[in-house]
């Protein structure tokens, strides 16, 4: 049977004669079906019958109650009333001849005249988007729970969006921040050679990761591990940005105790062996850039034995903290003075100006220490021996200088303590 036949189209008053119509249907895109009152199907072109699997099959004995699942094939009676009044499109479940089941979102029309009356449905295969709108229902889903905070802005760094973590980290809402630049809410904690980086590198390699500090809508400063993404469109041009972080500024804090913990001297809070051996190490190999020599000195209280026995150990660490102060004093900003353990101390004077600058900085150092030391109600005095070692004259490497200058130490005190001591001198 014609499909001009099965349509109730009479040659004489289409423009198109039988056969070509039915070549047009047979080479449609868009698979096409044609439905009776009851739901039968009288025609499916090529594209339907392969979308159904029906290929090779005569169609016409199939119905809905084959295409769709026993619930929707329950609502026919009524699309088919609602399509004669108007034009309707809805989606629905197909099944396929082998029982595979897909979204499909179908244009139903109809078709009637004295001789009978037919829906006419055009079907599309709606899976991919199907997916893509379940993607983007799973994506949001995990952008608006997810602990970590994301802000998004638009091709200008405008700010469009952001999630509730990042208002639960920052205290901004969209409503502050909508329409403005992210630097609201940036700390004034880094320089603008730190930003102008950042954002070459984003630019440039379209992202950037690294720790920042922010600061939230009390003022409050909070540190967080950051990403930068540039997102484009696919023709290029730019779309936005997307900067997503996590708050870490608990962790730097505990970071930062546990490194000062390891680096520095409880008592004292001067650099502690460890520290002080890596930062010799450094301007060592600074000294070797630069061709300046350096020098280090060891100090050695004299008479503080006995100061720890005779007023106890809390009075010990007191001179210990007031000892450490005027050393510190009697240097640089830019040297390092350091607790090596007990009543030890040692110096690291980079760029140094001669033999008569250090040896300046040595008696300094003994006549601070020789000054009346107030420990409550009790009242003492200690003096220094100090060991000096120069780099490279002295010794090479960290262990050697350290070595000399202990040596030159013990020289001191020999020569009657309260006074210093070259390695080259002995």
């Amino acid at each position: 049977m014609k499909i001009a036949d099965e349509l109730k189209i009479e040659d004489q008053h289409s423009p198109l004669s039988a056969a070509q119509l039915q070549c047009v249907l047979e080479r449609m895109g868009e698979s096409v079906v044609c439905l009776g009152e009851t739901g039968l199907v009288v025609y499916a072109n090529a594209m339907a019958k392969q979308l159904l699997e029906y290929s090779g099959a005569d169609t016409r004995q199939y119905s809905v109650a084959n295409l769709v699942p026993e619930a929707s094939a329950g609502l026919w009676p009524r699309y088919w009333e609602q399509a004669r009044r108007e034009k309707i499109v809805l989606e629905t479940i197909l099944r396929t001849a082998s029982g595979r089941l897909y979204p499909v979102e179908v244009t139903l029309s109809h078709l009637g005249d004295d001789s009978g009356e037919l829906a006419i449905a055009l079907i599309r295969d709606i899976s991919q988007r199907k997916h893509s709108e379940a993607a983007m229902k799973l994506a949001a889903a995990i952008y608006m729970s997810s602990n970590e905070a994301v802000m998004v802005t638009n091709e200008h760094n405008h700010v469009i969006q952001v999630n509730p973590a990042f208002t639960s980290i920052t205290d901004y809402t969209l409503d502050d921040l909508y329409g403005k630049r992210p630097a609201v809410f940036w700390s004034d904690l880094h320089d603008e050679a730190f930003y102008h980086a950042m954002w070459k590198d984003i630019r440039e390699t379209g992202h950037w990761q690294g720790e920042m500090w922010g600061r939230r809508k009390t003022g409050e400063s909070f540190a967080s591990h950051i990403t930068f993404s540039l997102i484009r469109n696919q023709d290029g041009s730019v779309f936005g940005y997307v900067a997503q972080f996590l708050e870490i500024t608990e962790k730097k804090r505990r970071d930062e105790i546990i490194w000062r913990h390891a680096n520095y001297d409880t008592l004292t809070a001067l650099p502690n062996r460890r520290l002080f051996e890596d930062r010799l190490e450094q301007e060592i190999k600074k000294s070797v850039r630069t061709g300046l020599a350096l020098a280090v000195l060891f100090i050695d209280l004299d008479g503080f034995k006995q100061v720890n026995d005779q007023l106890g150990h809390d009075k010990g660490d007191l001179l210990l903290v007031e000892a450490a102060g005027r050393i510190r004093n009697c240097v640089r900003e830019t040297d390092t003075v350091a607790r090596l353990g007990g009543d030890e101390f040692t110096i690291i004077l980079p760029n140094y100006g001669g033999r008569g600058d250090v040896e300046r900085i040595a008696n300094s150092i003994v006549g601070a220490l020789q000054e009346p030391i107030i420990l409550g109600n009790d009242s003492c005095g200690v003096g220094a021996s100090i060991g000096i070692a120069i780099f490279p004259d002295d010794a090479g490497e960290v262990e050697a200088l350290m070595r000399c200058a202990d040596h030159a130490m013990y020289a001191a005190k020999k020569n009657g303590r309260c006074g210093f001591s070259h390695a080259s001198d002995n």
